[in-house]
């Protein structure tokens, strides 16, 4: 039995800063022992394997930036809506082969071995031994255990280190660090599925929110009672691991929703297991556009490795118009390096013109990567109805993920908007419904089940979002892209959002508390989507 060392508080970027007291360090996503979120067992026994995700730069960022601004500028009709193609990202801002190429030689000069390169060569998959990691970047990887986000869930062995990482001097100058290491992928073959399909919806007398009532709610029913249902829209979610068909199509069928199973992309290792997030971020978001073509891009689990790259494939595959994830962990627990490398792929998503949406959170400060600018970070409310099923009341949630980020400046957009954010991004941008007080209706490994969380919130605002592109493709518009310029600087758009006023945020070790109220806050953003109101004056 391995006995636990004494803990301190270290950075969770151990070699954040350029220069360390002895030289040029790289960037590390390894984290350092922090009370109550990493655990340090001591040195990690040399034949253990590792796998590992090293990062590199867009090229010509302030380029990119001008020219994504200028997309998304209606007083510019030369270029508004013109999205950029993959190709064209490549071709001006992807990192160059040939730094590729030899990070790539390095490594395996080190004996390590080249697993996979994302598409868009920002991230690069390599694994090998503790020993070759220690030898190749002097350091010592350290035998770590986290908290694990799942409340209730057994603890989670990964890699940290007391030290920071020191190759040679061109590995440095060539990447933007070692992301994150981790544990090799459970390799296990998934069980079959089992089962069937029911079609009995759950018991009226359970309170649980179906999809019809949220429909109503969001003004979700009046897109689809026009035809709008996302037909000729991609939709494409981030998970760990994968799901059953027949709990979607379980959960689809006992609603009155036909629909096609998702398309799967495999995006890394061979998928071993089953998870809830997983199952329930592809229903919801599923069942708010039932004619939409969903794509989930999966990762072998839910650690940050495996999420981060699915992450990039699905942005660099070009296909969808709207992504989201519920994948995320609190910012104070990500090391920068894994902040920065979330924007870097987020921001080539809105040069392609996706509408990239991600929870907030349920802890009441901010997550990764919904901090990121280029994501519509949905957080959370309360929502109450009449007997009539009409909206009686919408209230902040105390857990809605907000706040002031720790890594990304104020945007443009958002300067004459926050004022109190000192300088830096702030979320929530807008919410939905995520209370345990106003639970959801899910249906996983063959039973129903009622949870909350903003977990539900990001995907039911994906699945709207695909509904409101349908409509736009309707009227010959292009697909609305990101949101967040437009909407923090359209008053007719921040219109079709019900303003949340009411409720508020705790405060904690980290962050004060935040009270919604008229206009913009940090609980819930601009408050609860409109989404027949949002298709029609969307730009």
């Amino acid at each position: 039995m391995r006995s636990l060392s004494v803990w301190c508080v270290a950075s969770l970027a151990l070699a954040s800063a350029a220069c360390g007291d002895d030289g040029p360090v790289l960037p590390s996503g390894l984290p350092g022992p922090v009370p109550g979120i990493y655990f340090d067992f001591g040195p990690a026994p040399e034949g253990d394997r590792f796998r590992a995700l090293i990062g590199f730069a867009t090229r010509d960022v302030p380029g990119l930036e001008g020219a994504i601004d200028a997309m998304y500028d209606p007083d510019k009709p030369d270029s508004f809506r013109k999205y950029m193609s993959v190709e064209a990202w490549l071709e001006r801002h992807a990192p160059a082969e040939s730094d590729i190429a030899a990070v790539e030689a390095w490594l395996t000069e080190q004996g390590m071995e080249i697993r996979r390169r994302s598409r868009n060569r920002l991230l690069l998959e390599f694994s090998g031994t503790v020993e070759q990691f220690n030898t190749a970047f002097d350091t010592e990887l350290r035998d770590f255990e986290r908290e694990n986000p799942s409340a209730g869930g057994r603890p989670l062995r990964t890699f940290g280190a007391l030290d920071p990482l020191r190759p040679p001097q061109k590995i440095i100058d060539l990447t933007s660090g070692v992301i994150a290491v981790e544990i090799p992928a459970d390799t296990e073959p998934l069980s079959p599925e089992g089962g069937s399909i029911e079609t009995t919806p759950p018991e009226q007398g359970e309170q649980g929110f179906t999809p019809a009532q949220i429909a109503r709610a969001y003004g979700v029913d009046r897109l689809h009672e026009g035809g709008h249902l996302g037909q000729g829209v991609k939709l494409g979610v981030v998970v760990g691991a994968t799901f059953k068909t027949r709990d979607l199509q379980s959960f689809w069928r006992s609603f009155g929703v036909s629909r096609d199973n998702p398309e799967v992309v495999v995006t890394a290792d061979p998928i071993s297991t089953r998870y809830v997030e997983t199952t329930l971020d592809t229903q919801w978001s599923g069942v708010m556009a039932p004619e939409a073509h969903v794509i989930a891009y999966e990762g072998p689990d839910a650690r940050t490795l495996s999420i981060l790259y699915a992450w990039n494939e699905a942005i660099a595959a070009g296909e969808v118009s709207v992504l989201s994830t519920s994948f995320a962990h609190r910012e104070e627990t990500e090391a920068e390096v894994i902040r920065q490398q979330y924007n870097e792929a987020a921001r080539m998503g809105a040069a392609l013109g996706m509408t990239i949406v991600v929870a907030s959170g349920d802890s009441s400060r901010p997550d990764v990567p919904s901090s990121s600018p280029y994501v519509t970070c949905v957080g959370g409310t309360v929502l109450e109805l009449g007997d009539d099923g009409e909206v009686a009341r919408e209230v902040a949630w105390s857990g809605s993920g907000s706040g002031r980020s720790r890594s990304f400046k104020t945007p443009s957009w958002q300067k004459d908007v926050v004022t109190d954010a000192q300088g830096k991004r702030a979320v929530s941008d807008v919410a939905l419904n995520a209370s345990p007080e106003s639970t959801y209706w899910l249906y996983y490994l063959g039973e129903w089940d009622r949870r909350s969380g903003t977990s539900f919130s990001a995907p039911v605002f994906a699945g709207m979002m695909a509904s409101v592109n349908s409509y736009r493709l309707a009227e010959g518009k292009p697909v609305a892209g990101w949101l967040n310029k437009t909407l923090y600087e359209r008053k007719d758009v921040q219109a079709a959002f019900r303003d949340i006023t009411e409720g508020q945020t705790p405060s904690n070790e980290y962050a004060p508390g935040f009270s919604a109220g008229p206009g913009w806050d940090y609980p819930t953003g601009w408050g609860a989507p409109l989404a027949d109101k949002l298709a029609e004056v969307l730009p």
